[in-house]
């Protein structure tokens, strides 16, 4: 019997792109983790930083990211994933860094 609870799908879940990685700026090693869960638009790390963001063409492809390369290692790193889009203290200090008075 076809009904509407057996057809129904669940909403895809609140994006989080792009990935904020703390750990690694191994851009290369970055892409191809990342490259598991989608189709990485860019990687970029800033110089001379510890974190690096990778951002996603379907945003949504950022959240299984985020999930599953949370504490593994990546380019022989121990890597934290986080929401790239939420503040961070490493990110904060990268950021009043560039503006100078």
């Amino acid at each position: 019997m076809d009904t509407w609870q057996a057809k129904w799908k669940p909403p895809r879940p609140v994006h989080r792109n792009p990935c904020l990685v703390l750990g690694c700026t191994d851009k290369d090693a970055l892409r191809e983790a990342f490259g598991k869960f989608g189709a990485v638009a860019e990687v970029f790390c800033p110089e001379g930083q510890t974190f690096g963001f990778v951002t996603f063409e379907d945003k949504y492809d950022a959240e299984n990211a985020m999930n599953a390369l949370n504490g593994t290692q990546i380019g022989g790193k121990t890597v934290e994933v986080t929401d790239g889009k939420c503040a961070n203290k490493h990110v904060s200090a990268w950021r009043s860094s560039l503006v100078k008075a």
